[in-house]
């Protein structure tokens, strides 16, 4: 066999093998690795129960406590699932969400293939299982959510941004009125002065929320000034898959209720550091940064973060490995995280954390949190600690221009100030 041949097979073979250890390590993990769609089928029974004329948010799963929480415009794009049993719209959702996950992925590792020499169709072939195994992107899957979706807009208009497109901000509107969390993602453009992609974004969400104010403008009037407010509808605030500051600070005083305002507090600030953090790698000319600390800064902050809802540490890891692999990265970033190998090793710790559900091996009922001492504790907040590393070290990294700017500027005669 020819040289080019032998090597494809090899990459094959790598491919192969990858697959075959992310499918067990999904039926390995310690909870369910599916969960039969569940997310899924509470869309599917309140969108026909809203089709049937009855009230949207009165509308609870089976003998569950779980109903619809999105905005009716979500619901809306939601309606022709109705016309489909629920077995065919699992596979159009799984098909779907494979078909973003392999076209994310691509989106993200081929420009860092290239840029390190690397052949891209195997570098991102190899990269699907990898990422596939996160549980963050299993259980968007298993459950049936949309949080990959929402994952390619936003990244549709980091992509647009790097065009100059006009329509930059389309994806991160069109995601705000779909759940209300990506918002943020205009905040950002606010502070890094995309004046009219963030025109763009608020001017698409506010078509696609107004669309549904007139078609449902009732059901549109409760969700904004009464169900949205309502965090007890999606569970408890305890629960171990709540990887948010409040869900930590639940387990921690549980079966008390979390003090608020220490909460807000710890937010605030979160929110203030990270931000500061994201726009500081935007103006180096990393959006990709940028908007994934955005991301972690919004699950962060929210009352409620499901594990699934942390998809924004796919780019973050592939962040992590291009530094990893050389890429430079912003001037006055902290020593540890300009380091190849530190950022290397956050990589790996955080994507071993998530491949193996780690949570759920100190996952505790309902006021026994703290019965399995502090190592239970840290071990159920995994998932937290993990996003509070990467917001915290997450490097921004220089774009070719800049860096090649960096290196080929003269150096300043000797005694020179620096100012």
């Amino acid at each position: 066999m020819a040289p080019v041949g032998r090597r494809a097979a090899a990459q094959a073979a790598a491919v192969l093998a990858l697959a075959a250890v992310a499918a067990l390590v999904s039926v390995l993990v310690p909870n369910d690795p599916w969960h039969n769609w569940f997310d899924l089928r509470v869309y599917d029974g309140a969108a026909e129960w809203w089709r049937s004329g009855r009230p949207l948010y009165d509308y609870t799963y089976g003998r569950t406590q779980y109903g619809f929480t999105y905005p009716p415009f979500a619901a809306l794009l939601m309606l022709p699932m109705t016309l489909l049993p629920i077995e065919a719209v699992a596979a159009v959702h799984a098909t779907v969400n494979l078909l973003v996950l392999a076209g994310v992925t691509w989106w993200l590792v081929a420009p860092l293939a290239r840029r390190h020499g690397r052949p891209v169709g195997f570098a991102c072939a190899a990269a699907v299982p990898v990422l596939f195994v996160l549980e963050p992107v299993r259980e968007t899957i298993g459950f049936g959510q949309v949080n990959l979706v929402l994952l390619a807009l936003v990244l549709a208009d980091v992509a647009a941004l790097r065009r100059g497109s006009r329509w930059a901000g389309v994806g991160i509107g069109l995601a705000a009125a779909l759940k209300i969390t990506p918002g943020l993602f205009v905040v950002y453009l606010l502070l890094t002065r995309r004046w009219r992609a963030a025109g763009v974004a608020a001017g698409t969400g506010a078509v696609a929320t107004g669309l549904a104010f007139a078609v449902a403008p009732d059901t549109s009037w409760r969700f904004f000034t009464a169900t949205l407010w309502q965090t007890d509808r999606v569970g408890r605030l305890d629960k171990t898959s709540n990887q948010s500051l409040l869900g930590a600070l639940a387990r921690l005083t549980d079966p008390a209720q979390p003090p608020r305002p220490v909460w807000l507090v710890l937010a605030v600030a979160a929110l203030a550091l990270v931000l500061v953090r994201a726009v500081r790698a935007a103006r180096a000319g990393d959006d990709l940064a940028g908007v994934t600390l955005t991301g972690l800064a919004a699950c962060l902050v929210s009352p409620i973060t499901w594990s699934h809802h942390l998809v924004w540490l796919v780019p973050a890891l592939v962040v992590l490995v291009d530094v990893a692999a050389g890429s430079p990265v912003v001037p006055g970033t902290t020593p540890w995280a300009r380091s190849r190998r530190s950022a290397g090793a956050l990589a790996a710790v955080a994507a071993l954390v998530l491949a193996s559900s780690s949570i759920w091996f100190a996952e505790a009922d309902p006021g026994h949190h703290r019965d399995a001492g502090v190592l239970g504790v840290v071990v159920e907040d995994l998932y937290l600690l993990t996003t509070l590393a990467v917001v915290a070290l997450l490097p921004g990294r220089l774009t070719a221009a800049r860096a090649a700017a960096r290196t080929t500027a003269p150096s300043r005669p000797a005694g020179s100030s620096p100012r």
